[in-house]
């Protein structure tokens, strides 16, 4: 008895075994299903195989994009450029235009000083340019923003802003200056002359500051000495004449009173 219990209990435990096998295996297909998708679930064929890709549902009025190109990316605001506005332009000066124009030495000018606001007052406030030939071209530009010859009327000095023209006067037979005595008998004055004066020759009266006018006769190459009757016009000339060396020693002018 003993030995046949003891083959016995090998037995009980395959049968237990056994039947704890079938209990797992048994329920095994309803967890494959259980796990399956949502998508299969309800959509399998009678063959067992995956049923029909669910169409999208499409609202009416809707198009769907054809190519992926149609998909838009972020709205992008373009970038405007900032305007800027437009900065106030400087007002022309003429006065410093004409100066401008003029700085370039040998430019000549009709400029000269009327003798008023003691024979300082210029013509014009404006440098206007002529042709060297005019007989308005009273004045050449000697210098520009440079020193003048002092102690020298011939020259003088017409400045406006940053530029400065040195002046020098272009003498011409027939052009009267004015002149302030300084000294003498009447039959023979002595005078000081404002050579960079113009006045017409015929006028009647002349500015406060001067006494009288002369009249250019000629202008010659100055000599190292001034010999008598240097500035005769013809033989035997009894006319009282004037004379000053200018232009750097280089200029001898005759002068006497103009024709009445």
């Amino acid at each position: 008895m003993s030995g046949a219990s003891g083959r016995e209990k090998p037995y009980g435990s395959v049968v237990l075994g056994a039947a704890a096998l079938v209990f797992l295996i048994g329920p095994l297909p309803v967890a494959l299903r259980n796990d399956a998708s949502p998508f299969e679930a309800g959509n399998a064929t009678s063959d067992g195989g995956p049923g029909p890709v669910p169409t999208p549902t499409v609202r009416s009025g809707t198009q769907l994009p054809s190519d992926e190109d149609d998909f838009p990316g972020p709205t992008r605001t373009p970038r405007v450029p900032a305007t800027r506005e437009p900065s106030p332009s400087r007002a022309r000066d003429p006065q410093a235009d004409a100066f401008a124009a003029a700085a370039r030495v040998g430019t000549c000018l009709n400029a000269y000083k009327t003798g008023y606001r003691d024979g300082a007052a210029w013509n014009s406030d404006v440098p206007v340019m002529v042709d060297c030939s005019a007989d308005a071209a009273y004045a050449r530009v000697a210098g520009v923003n440079s020193t003048c010859p002092s102690g020298e009327s011939a020259y003088a000095r017409l400045s406006y802003g940053d530029v400065s023209l040195c002046l020098e006067r272009r003498f011409q037979q027939g052009q009267c200056f004015l002149v302030k005595r300084t000294g003498g008998p009447d039959s023979a004055p002595e005078y000081s002359a404002n050579l960079f004066t113009w006045v017409d020759c015929g006028a009647d009266r002349i500015p406060a500051d001067f006494d009288s006018m002369l009249v250019i006769t000629g202008v010659f190459r100055a000599p190292s000495t001034i010999p008598r009757g240097a500035c005769s016009r013809a033989a035997n000339d009894r006319t009282r004449y004037w004379t000053w060396v200018v232009s750097d020693m280089n200029a001898l002018i005759c002068a006497t009173y103009p024709a009445r």
